[in-house]
């Protein structure tokens, strides 16, 4: 797995963040522009879509979940299932433990991205310069407010008991599409992202935790004795 996908990854942890555990409040808020039409544009007049999102943002100091990835590989006709641990500090970083099939590591310590993967004699560290990732996911992570600046709401809708928010990025990249699934009770059950190559990584939550203590230290990588660390 390279940057692009951990770019993605980084996606679906900021929007987890910035929908799990919103109030009925701010929900109602974030869903009171309900788009129609094939166009799926709010009328000028109707509120900020991304208000209520950026309020609950604000009262989110840490997450941690278990989640279950999909990924399609729609040039291979391939299905890549994942299971692991997220974790989520503001001021910190994103960590995403992969536990099953295989376990892989990819950490965002506000500085580098970290890629690691058992068996692999080296990991990646990766410098993130703010110059080139600017317009990104990664915009996010410092300042919620640019979400009306990455994102437009296309649409939203309702499947069964859940809220179905269609969210197109504004600048051109790997991603086009991003789908989040909320239920009653204002949490994230779903989020999925579809890249311009067809491709779909589908990520589902559980066992969801706000707000409760996670030590620096998970956002520290420490390779093993003897790895080797491949500096980009």
């Amino acid at each position: 797995m390279g940057k692009d996908l951990f770019l993605i990854l980084t996606a679906c942890a900021v929007l987890a963040a910035c929908v799990v555990g919103a109030s009925p409040v701010c929900a109602q808020t974030a869903g009171g522009a309900r788009v129609q039409g094939e166009e799926g544009r709010a009328s000028a007049s109707s509120p900020s879509p991304f208000e209520g999102i950026k309020k609950t943002y604000s009262a989110i100091q840490t997450l941690e979940a278990r989640f279950h990835q999909k990924v399609v590989i729609a040039s291979l006709k391939k299905e890549r299932d994942s299971d692991g641990e997220f974790y989520y500090k503001r001021n910190r970083g994103f960590l995403w433990k992969y536990k099953t099939p295989k376990a892989k590591t990819f950490l965002y310590d506000g500085r580098f991205i970290w890629q690691g993967e058992e068996d692999k004699p080296f990991v990646i560290k990766e410098k993130i310069r703010k110059e080139k990732t600017g317009g990104t996911f990664l915009d996010l992570i410092e300042d919620i407010a640019k979400l009306d600046e990455l994102f437009t709401l296309r649409q939203h809708t309702k499947s069964g008991d859940l809220d179905v928010l269609e969210l197109v990025p504004r600048k051109e990249g790997s991603v086009t599409l991003a789908r989040v699934w909320i239920d009653r009770q204002y949490r994230v059950r779903k989020i999925e992202i579809v890249e311009f190559t067809g491709n779909t990584n589908a990520i589902e939550f559980s066992a969801i935790r706000i707000n409760q203590s996670i030590e620096d230290g998970r956002f520290s990588f420490r390779p093993e004795k003897g790895t080797e660390i491949i500096e980009r």
